[in-house]
């Protein structure tokens, strides 16, 4: 279990850690000192602070209506994402026994869906999602936490644990702010794990 802090420990202070990216819209918008934003600032990155001035990235998403070609709502141009720019890890031997970790401080809370998911394979179709808009909304407000969302709860897509090439793609549709200060794989016991 030790060697999890060698592979995987994809941003702090704000940033991502080779081979980590953290973009907006699946790395189309490269993040430049942690600002960046989509069309219609659907969802715009700010430096934030934590401890130290710079050290969290703020994301605020604005309910815009963009489509795609094909006259859907565009969700990419909404989605904060941290990729694996070398390829892909395999954690199908610790996925029972690990939890994703997100160091956030929710600023307003969400009144529409939320999803985080996974991403095997540099599928879309590959993917396994956790709702999140109700365990954001009972955080306590402007207050730094630790999120711990185990991996053994993504299981509503097909998802392949052996070929992970994304760890973290945050979606909304609707209006939200809030900031990411980190985010890791941590040793989360099962029998502490619901999934709800």
């Amino acid at each position: 279990m030790s060697r999890l802090a060698l592979i995987f420990f994809m941003s702090i202070r704000g940033e991502g850690v080779a081979p980590w990216e953290l973009s907006l819209q699946y790395g189309q918008v490269v993040l430049e000192n942690k600002a960046g934003a989509t069309v219609k600032n659907s969802l715009v990155a700010e430096p934030a602070t934590r401890d130290k001035e710079g050290d969290a990235v703020r994301f605020t998403w604005n309910k815009k209506k963009v489509l795609t070609e094909w006259g859907s709502q565009n969700e990419a141009v909404s989605t904060v994402t941290v990729i694996n720019k070398a390829g892909a890890i395999d954690l199908s031997d610790v996925k029972n026994q690990v939890a994703l970790v997100v160091d956030l401080r929710v600023l307003k809370r969400p009144k529409d869906h939320v999803t985080l998911s996974l991403e095997s394979n540099w599928d879309w179709e590959s993917r396994a999602s956790i709702a999140l808009k109700n365990v954001l909304r009972k955080l306590p407000k402007k207050q730094w936490v630790s999120l711990p969302l185990p991996l053994q709860c993504f299981k509503d897509g097909d998802i392949d644990f052996t070929r992970l090439t994304s760890m973290m793609l945050l979606h909304t549709d609707g209006n939200l702010e809030l900031e990411i200060s980190g985010a890791r794989l941590a040793v989360f016991p099962p029998e502490q794990v619901t999934c709800n």
